[in-house]
């Protein structure tokens, strides 16, 4: 028992200073320890936001939404490269414009190729992106979709709409300003004149004068999609009315544009320091302008002729009104030199203003020959089925609701990502 006792008080038990110490070590332990963590959880915190905020969410927010779908800037961003690809990059921002309509096309496909029971494989998608070398991505499939079936669409169901012979004209034409002028053109051409000369001297349209007025062979019935911009004009009707050698007489189109219109103006008040007030009226042809010019001086209501017959609809608005010759809301300078020699009550001569763009002239168009049964050449058969698909898409597209979300900043950084990613 002594041997144990002595074991026992040879132990030094801690005293009270002791064990405050080591406990409070202790607490400075714990401290230090849920300080580390809290900064190193708060910095992982802090690189996770920055990663979000600059890496994650700005390709989360959303760019455009085309019907009931909305696509975000990720997509987009994607979607811009894939538009871009191989172009210069001073050609991305023209683009970027465009991808909108890219992917609005896209959608519309995969939605009404399906009405025809025509769709694209998983293989097949797979093997184009393969081919043209491109990332396996939705907006690449998305696109690559919307080729296969296109091609798809035009083979199997558009070209079938093609005849493999039709009627068809070779034609001639061009687009005079006034009756005045198709009439002199038409005897011209009548009486054996080169039309592509005539065509120099007369033609207002600029698809015709390109070409000299030779259109070729147009196929009946489907006229309309081998003239452009041209095919809900007259154009599309007339060379079919003919005989081979006949030229048409001057046919009235207020469909087509032209760059060239004709002013009349009249001064109605001077003033000392303002100069004189005008007011006008913009016609489409020489002869028209010299007509209402006879109504004004006759002394015709101004406001109802300018209602009636004015091309410029700025003016037109407001009863015809341009304004004072010594402000600048006269930047036109034929008006301007038309009104500044005028004393008040004055009408000008007509001023031919080739800066503006009125509607309305007088086709005169020559059939060179016809053929009741003609083929149709490889070529043209082509052309008549992408314009009978493009009329389709078109149609179908018309009636979409698109809204552009993203802000200009969001776009111009798009562009910059994309042309960064082209260096």
């Amino acid at each position: 028992m002594a041997k144990k006792r002595d074991e026992i008080e040879g132990k030094h038990l801690p005293t009270k200073r002791q064990l405050s110490r080591h406990r409070r070590e202790e607490r400075i332990q714990r401290i230090t320890y849920i300080v580390g963590i809290t900064f190193i959880a708060a910095v992982v915190a802090f690189c996770g936001y920055l990663i979000w905020n600059f890496q994650v969410k700005p390709f989360r927010q959303p760019a455009i939404k085309i019907n009931d779908v909305t696509y975000d800037m990720n997509y987009y961003l994607k979607s811009l490269a894939l538009y871009s690809r191989n172009q210069d990059p001073s050609q991305v921002s023209t683009i970027a414009n465009n991808v909108v309509d890219y992917i609005e096309y896209n959608q519309a496909m995969k939605k009404y190729a399906a009405d025809f029971g025509i769709t694209a494989s998983k293989d097949e998608i797979d093997t184009l992106l393969e081919n043209q070398g491109l990332a396996d991505n939705q907006p690449n499939r998305d696109g690559a979709e919307a080729t296969l079936l296109q091609q798809k669409l035009i083979q199997n169901h558009f070209d079938k709409e093609v005849p493999a012979s039709v009627e068809q004209v070779d034609t001639q034409a061009l687009f005079a300003e006034s009756q005045e002028t198709a009439d002199k053109a038409r005897a011209k051409a009548a009486a054996g004149d080169n039309f592509t000369a005539l065509v120099v001297d007369y033609d207002l349209e600029p698809l015709t004068r390109d070409v000299g007025g030779n259109l070729g062979w147009l196929p009946k019935d489907f006229a309309y999609l081998l003239l452009g911009s041209l095919g809900n004009s007259s154009l599309k009707d007339i060379p079919f009315t003919l005989q081979a050698g006949e030229v048409s007489q001057p046919v009235f189109d207020g469909t087509v544009t032209k760059s060239l219109g004709y002013w009349v103006v009249q001064v109605t008040e001077t003033d000392p320091t303002k100069g004189n007030h005008v007011r006008g009226i913009l016609t489409g042809s020489r002869h028209d302008a010299e007509a209402i010019r006879e109504k004004i001086v006759a002394g015709d209501n101004f406001t109802e002729l300018v209602a009636a017959y004015s091309q410029d609809f700025n003016s037109a608005s407001i009863g015809g009104e341009i304004g004072w010759t010594t402000e600048a809301t006269i930047a036109n300078r034929i008006v301007l030199g038309l009104a500044l020699p005028l004393s008040v009550g004055e009408v000008s001569q007509p001023g031919a203003d080739s800066n503006v763009t009125t509607a309305g002239g007088f086709w005169v168009v020559k059939a060179v020959d016809r053929d009741d049964n003609r083929a149709l050449d490889k070529n043209t058969r082509q052309g008549l089925a992408n314009g009978l698909f493009n009329n389709w898409i078109n149609t179908k597209m018309k009636d979409d609701k698109v809204e552009t979300v993203m802000t200009d900043q969001q776009k111009s950084w798009a562009i910059d990502l994309v042309v960064k990613g082209q260096g």
